[in-house]
């Protein structure tokens, strides 16, 4: 298998435990209630809650570890095909720091049902409702980078033409959401991983030029 298939492989796999990661975690109360506080402390005694979030971290865990894996294949990707200004290296940096972040607010929005989920630990609505703000707006900021990964790839790919032009379109959606943080960032959990598949797949099926004598058809 080709470094642009393996790249393409990672993707796909990062899009796909990213959004299940997300899924089974599951849904936490409304914080906006007047009695938000005990329905957080209910909500994570259940030891159902508490599993689902033990295996949502494990598979958010794994997630970002191969979105550092795709951020890198797509630097060299880049640099392969002509690209040899900073573009390449910024979507490394910024994808490398969003999976950081990603990986520290999955675990801290997870953090309560995990304790509880080991035992000798009874949840505390407040401290939940706590450490699940500070996780959010850490998956926040990582939602931002992920944007910056996703938009140098876009303005690098007009001048490598490792995937196809179209793709530019669900790029600038994925950047929108992450620009704007908290309003918007809820949007990107579900179209980043969309895009990595996306992009998966082109990488998996699409040849590039040059490889069997034709055109990639990358326009």
């Amino acid at each position: 298998m080709s470094r642009r298939r393996w790249v393409g492989a990672a993707a796909i796999a990062f899009g796909i435990l990213m959004f299940v990661g997300i899924v089974i975690s599951g849904s936490t109360p409304d914080r906006d209630a007047s009695d938000a506080a005990q329905k957080y402390a209910e909500y994570w005694q259940d030891g159902a809650h508490q599993d689902n979030a033990s295996r949502g971290a494990l598979l958010l865990m794994y997630a970002f570890a191969l979105q550092v894996c795709l951020a890198a294949g797509l630097r060299h990707l880049l640099r392969q095909t002509g690209d040899d200004g900073p573009l390449p290296t910024l979507v490394a940096a910024a994808g490398s720091a969003s999976a950081a972040l990603f990986a520290a607010g999955g675990m801290l929005i997870n953090g309560v049902g995990l304790a509880g989920a080991e035992g000798g630990y009874t949840p505390d609505g407040d401290a939940a409702m706590l450490t699940e703000s500070i996780g959010y707006y850490t998956v926040t900021a990582a939602m931002l980078l992920a944007g910056v990964m996703v938009l140098a790839t876009s303005i690098s790919n007009r001048r490598a033409r490792v995937l196809p032009q179209w793709t530019i379109a669900l790029s600038v959606l994925v950047g929108i959401a992450g620009a704007g943080t908290i309003f918007t960032a809820w949007l990107g959990f579900m179209l980043l991983p969309l895009w990595a598949v996306v992009v998966g797949i082109v990488l998996l099926v699409v040849r590039p030029a040059g490889e069997d004598g034709t055109s990639s058809g990358l326009a």
